[in-house]
């Protein structure tokens, strides 16, 4: 009897700190996501976001999906670090998108299995980054031109265990 209550006791503990270590990691991930949002709409001209997402480059940022007052689609790169935040804002209509980044990739990688697409800026540079695992087990990371999908810069990383 009192090892079963002790069981369950354990077992009920262990969902709870499950719980609560999932939540604790959600909010990491999303951390000043909510600044970021207030800061954008009061001192710019956006009038709605979309999605934030993170970028942990060189320099981490906030990847912001929105729409200006004129309803033109933008995106915009807001630096997690500093007191001085320098915003890069770029039309998303002058961009390729992620569906077509997704399709020149496909056609040069075809027995390569994607691990995401995400938007990235390097020296100041807007780019696609897609992360793959490539036909010979390696974790790819691979940036191309936000504009136009041309090669810019890839890492290659193979498994020493």
């Amino acid at each position: 009897m009192w090892s079963s209550i002790l069981l369950l006791v354990i077992i009920l503990a262990c969902i709870i700190y499950a719980v609560y270590l999932y939540n604790d990691l959600y909010n990491s991930k999303t951390a000043g996501f909510d600044e970021t949002k207030e800061q954008i709409l009061n001192q710019t001209s956006i009038a709605e976001i979309e999605k934030i997402e993170q970028y942990n480059g060189s320099s981490p940022y906030h990847v912001v999906f929105a729409l200006n007052e004129a309803n033109e689609e933008k995106l915009i790169f807001y630096p997690v670090e500093g007191k001085e935040k320098e915003l890069t804002t770029i039309n998303r209509s002058e961009i390729i998108t992620a569906e077509e980044v997704l399709s020149l990739w496909q056609a040069q990688c075809n027995e390569c299995e994607l691990v995401k697409i995400n938007p990235a800026l390097e020296n100041n540079e807007p780019l696609w980054e897609i992360t793959y695992h490539d036909n010979q087990n390696r974790y790819v990371m691979e940036y191309l031109s936000i504009y136009d999908g041309a090669p810019v810069e890839s890492y290659r990383f193979k498994k020493m265990f």
